[in-house]
């Protein structure tokens, strides 16, 4: 099956004009943080809920190194650690550097970011990189968490002549809380950097450890009263709210990065909003180019699967020029001037033996080219508009 296609030019004069949102979810982390898995189904089942729950707290305990990486004494994950916070940094610092360029003064320089992720690697790489952001707190010695914090808008001020203009700001927005999110015992949610979920929480059992985890962890559990939980939370309610408005504007782009959409209460959100605003336009960044209409491209005009092109350079980088054999088997065509995967590629990609290291290595060269990470999703967004730039000699997008 052939995907839709969006023009390159077409995408930077949305950019350049629209209404910015992302999507980001667990798979922009999985650098660092364990992927969960099938824990929604065992989080389900009275038989496993404590283990799942547990293995939920050690990747929220594990996240706790983002803020602090001397928790984490594993030099290896110290590695994986530092390469996701810079994967972060490089994709806000290109948005901040688009969000400045931006040529049309009746757009706002703001983008949202709606995340499904409880960590802090989006606030800290924009503490590191000095990003103006809006994460819902206000207030300085006992910041306190309010949705409606997000409606602020800033503006810069020169002190002679009072001339006022926007500045680039992310909106950072939780969908299912956050580790810095502590609840009171009065309702109200103040800033926290982790320290209110005990490490040791972990070592109790039964009605203690779920009585306990429920009080400290503010987060959405990813079960099945996640629904429930969501709708009768006001402050998840506003939150989801805010995600369906801004994509009902004019002129609004969705970006996803990093999520299957498996969460059906986001995915129906999405999928109500992408009828009834004809001038949205979601792309959703896959992580392999695999060609399926799984997420309803035949029924929605506005919905783009988007992945970096195939190159015969990225295959002879990882082979050798000299190894075609090896791959050639995995495209349409390998002579042709723009590289197609095969429709089954998932399926070959499962098939091939993993008995014996050359299979395992075989399989890991295919999947580092075939399988767009989110640096790699990055990189691709950064050489539309630095072309942009060097074939106009402007400062537009």
């Amino acid at each position: 099956m052939k995907l839709k296609t969006i023009d390159k030019k077409d995408l930077r004069e949305i950019i350049q004009s629209g209404h910015i949102n992302f999507l980001i979810g667990s798979g922009c982390s999985s650098g660092y943080l364990p992927m969960l898995g099938d824990i929604e189904k065992r989080m389900n089942d009275p038989a496993t809920e404590e283990d799942s729950k547990k293995q939920y707290l050690a990747i929220i305990n594990k996240s706790k190194a983002i803020l602090d990486e001397n928790r984490e004494t594993d030099q290896s994950e110290k590695a994986n650690l530092l390469k996701t916070k810079k994967a972060y940094g490089d994709f806000l610092n290109f948005w901040l550097e688009t969000l400045s360029r931006r040529a049309l003064p009746i757009v706002n320089k703001q983008i949202n970011v709606f995340t499904t992720n409880f960590d802090m690697f989006i606030e800290d790489a924009c503490e590191s990189s000095s990003i103006p952001y809006n994460d819902g707190f206000s207030g300085q010695i006992k910041p306190e968490f309010d949705p409606a914090n997000f409606n602020r808008i800033q503006k810069y001020k020169t002190l002679q002549f009072d001339n006022i203009s926007d500045f680039p700001l992310f909106n950072i927005v939780k969908l299912h809380g956050s580790l810095s999110w502590e609840a009171t015992t009065d309702k109200t949610i103040v800033y926290s950097q982790g320290d209110h979920i005990k490490d040791n929480l972990g070592t109790l059992s039964g009605s203690a450890f779920l009585d306990e985890y429920k009080s400290q962890v503010a987060v959405i559990n990813p079960n099945a009263e996640k629904h429930y939980e969501t709708v009768l939370d006001i402050r998840h309610a506003a939150l989801l709210r805010k995600f369906t408005l801004e994509l009902e504007k004019e002129n609004s782009i969705l970006f996803v990065f990093g999520t299957s959409l498996g969460d059906g209460h986001i995915k129906h959100l999405l999928d109500t909003v992408m009828r009834t605003n004809p001038t949205l336009i979601v792309l959703y960044f896959s992580f392999s180019p695999y060609q399926t209409d799984r997420l309803g491209e035949k029924k929605y005009p506005n919905l783009y699967v988007v992945y970096p092109d195939l190159k015969i350079e990225s295959f002879d980088a990882v082979f050798g020029s000299e190894s075609r054999h090896q791959w050639e088997s995995f495209v349409v065509d390998p002579n042709a001037e723009k590289i197609e995967p095969v429709d089954e590629i998932k399926t070959r990609l499962h098939e091939i033996s993993e008995d014996t290291d050359e299979g395992i290595e075989l399989k890991n060269k295919l999947k580092s080219i075939f399988e767009f990470t989110f640096e790699k999703n990055t990189e691709f967004l950064m050489e539309i508009f630095q072309k942009k730039v060097v074939d106009n000699e402007q400062r537009e997008i």
